[in-house]
C-alpha cells in the first residue's frame, strides 16, 4: 500500500500480467456458462482477434476424465488418446466464433477404441448444434445460396446440413393414416426442370417430392408410402390434373378415385 496525496491509500499496485490473467479467467467462466458446459468439459483458453473479427474458444477436459461409450453406452470408460477438432459456432456479435476441443477416444471393454461424442455438436459435423439450428431457420425463409452468403459459408456446406436434417425428418414420417392426396408438378426458374409434389390433403402438408413429372414419380411415391408405415392401396382419393403421365401412374395404387384440380 502507499499513501495518497491527501492522506488516503491508493491501494496495491497490480501486476498487469496478473490482471490480464484474471480477465481471461473471468472470460472463461462467462463462456463456460454461455455454452452450458459441465464437467469434465471446461473452457481452457479464450482468444479474441478484433482485426480478424474472430473469437476462438478452446475446450478441454480435466485430467483423468472418463466418458460413456458412444456406441453401447458403457459408462466410465478411460481415455485412450485425443483428436483435435474444430466447429464453427454462432457469431459473437459481428465476429465469427469457433470452438476447438481435444476430443477423447475412449477404450470400451465391449466396443474397443471409440471417439467420444461432444454435447455441442453432432458426430461428423463441422458446426455446433446451435449454428445448425440457425441455418435450418434461415433456409425456411430464403434460398440456401442467400443463407450461405449471409453467414459467410460455402453453400455446399449448408446443403450438407439441410440434407442431414431432411433425411432425419423423413425417417420419422409415418404415413399409416394417409388416405387422400393431392398431386401437382412445378418447374424451377421457368424452365423444364420439373418436380412433382405429393400433399396429404387431411394434414395439409407435403409428404413427398419427386424429380420429374412422369408416371414413374407416382410409382416412386407409392414405394415411399409403403416404406413409411403406410399402404398405397389404402389411398382412396386423389386430386390431380388429367395429365397422361399421372393417369398412367395411377396403376401404382389400387382403388384410386381420380378427380381434377
Amino acid at each position: 500500500m502507499r499513501a495518497g496525496r491527501h492522506g488516503g491509500t491508493m491501494g496495491t499496485r497490480i501486476d498487469p500480467a496478473l490482471l490480464a490473467n484474471w480477465c481471461r479467467m473471468r472470460d472463461a467462466d462467462l463462456f463456460q456458462l454461455a455454452l452450458g458446459l459441465v464437467p469434465p468439459w471446461m473452457i481452457k483458453t479464450v482468444n479474441f482477434d478484433a482485426d480478424k473479427k474472430r473469437l476462438d474458444l478452446e475446450i478441454d477436459f480435466k485430467t483423468g476424465g472418463r466418458f460413456p461409450c458412444p456406441d453401447c453406452g458403457t459408462v466410465d470408460c478411460p481415455t485412450h488418446d485425443t483428436v483435435m477438432k474444430t466447429w464453427r459456432h454462432l457469431d459473437f456479435f459481428q465476429h465469427q466464433a469457433f470452438l476447438h476441443a481435444r476430443t477423447p477416444r475412449i477404450i470400451c471393454p465391449k466396443c474397443g477404441v471409440r471417439l467420444v461424442g461432444v454435447p455441442w455438436a453432432r458426430p461428423g459435423s463441422g458446426f455446433t448444434l446451435l449454428f445448425e439450428a440457425l441455418v435450418m431457420t434461415l433456409v425456411k425463409h430464403m434460398p440456401v445460396a442467400a443463407a450461405a452468403r449471409l453467414i459467410g459459408e460455402h453453400d455446399t456446406r449448408i446443403w450438407r446440413i439441410v440434407f442431414h436434417y431432411v433425411e432425419e425428418a423423413l425417417a420419422r414420417v409415418d404415413l399409416a393414416d394417409l388416405r387422400r392426396i393431392c398431386i401437382d408438378e412445378t418447374a424451377a426458374k421457368r424452365g423444364h426442370d420439373y418436380i412433382t409434389l405429393f400433399v396429404d390433403i387431411d394434414r395439409r402438408r407435403v409428404v413427398y417430392i419427386a424429380d420429374g413429372k412422369d408416371a414413374g414419380t407416382v410409382a416412386e411415391f407409392a414405394d415411399h408410402v409403403d416404406a413409411r408405415g403406410g399402404d398405397a392401396s389404402r389411398v382412396k382419393e386423389v386430386c390431380v390434373d388429367m395429365s397422361d403421365a399421372f393417369i398412367k401412374g395411377k396403376r401404382s395404387f389400387n382403388g384410386f378415385c381420380f378427380g381434377s384440380f
